[in-house]
């Protein structure tokens, strides 16, 4: 569903305005454990994270694209398998745009040209070879490893082939399907460092990394993350996020709701009207 990144590449790019620099990488303000065996990480990764229902998180967002990065201030929030939402505040904190992922549909809510899109996931199902998912997106948000797809991630580690890797190690799914190269990596402070993901069929590839964890109430959470796709579009994209700040497992108003007077359009149509 590679229409997802394009949606919010396009929010940011258009919306906002254009910088030619990123901010400074800050360092990692959780402190390195002591050195633990890879399935001992790996379960301390699935059980800090098992209770957290809902989450907000403020952050600067970046989009690079042909050599031009736009920057604006984005407000996510989160409940956990029932819906994602992405508010673009380029002034003031005043949201000029809402995108809305739930498991089954894709919102749209355009304020400033008082119109939105309503799409089912089935509708967009197809645009990309790499088996992206609700549960996919999520996970990525959160700094969570998953499986393609949103399958399940397996407790067990004798399922994934073990590689050391820095300061920590890489985690390949053994059971993956031959077309899908995917793998992530934990620290040896249990924290997901990267998420590595490509189909060699298509040359299409997903990068993401993490870095400045530290706690917030009793979570572990990254200051920064990073997203980047090759394969995708004309040129390489990508996403930075930085000054993250997390507030977790408190009730969030994640809404759909659309005004009367906003008119409905396909996702094109409203591509075209912001890019005017």
């Amino acid at each position: 569903m590679n229409r997802w990144v394009l949606v919010s590449m396009v929010l940011l790019v258009a919306l906002s305005g254009c910088r030619n620099r990123y901010a400074t990488v800050s360092e990692d303000l959780l402190p390195l454990a002591k050195e633990l065996s890879p399935d001992r990480l790996f379960s301390e990764v699935l059980v800090r994270h098992d209770k957290d229902t809902s989450a907000q998180m403020k952050a600067m967002a970046y989009v690079s694209l042909g050599g031009n990065t736009a920057r604006s201030r984005v407000q996510i929030r989160w409940a956990r398998d029932r819906a994602l939402q992405i508010s673009i505040l380029p002034l003031m904190g005043v949201e000029i745009c809402r995108m809305v992922l739930t498991p089954d549909t894709v919102y749209l809510i355009d304020r400033y040209h008082k119109q939105y899109v309503k799409e089912s996931v089935d509708e967009w199902q197809g645009q990309s070879s790499m088996d992206i998912s609700f549960g996919s997106i999520q996970s990525l948000f959160l700094a969570r490893p998953f499986l393609p797809g949103g399958k399940t991630l397996p407790d067990d580690v004798s399922l994934f082939d073990v590689a050391a890797v820095g300061e920590g190690y890489r985690y390949t799914y053994s059971p993956g399907q031959p077309a899908c190269d995917y793998h992530f990596e934990i620290d040896n402070r249990a924290c997901l460092g990267a998420v590595l993901w490509n189909t060699p069929s298509s040359s299409r590839s997903l990068v993401c990394r993490y870095a400045g964890y530290h706690m917030v109430e009793e979570s572990v959470s990254p200051a920064q993350m990073t997203f980047a796709l090759s394969g995708f579009f004309s040129e390489p994209v990508s996403f930075f996020f930085e000054k993250m700040e997390f507030d977790w497992n408190t009730p969030q108003n994640i809404s759909m709701a659309v005004s009367l007077q906003y008119k409905r359009t396909d996702l094109q149509t409203w591509i075209e009207t912001i890019l005017r």
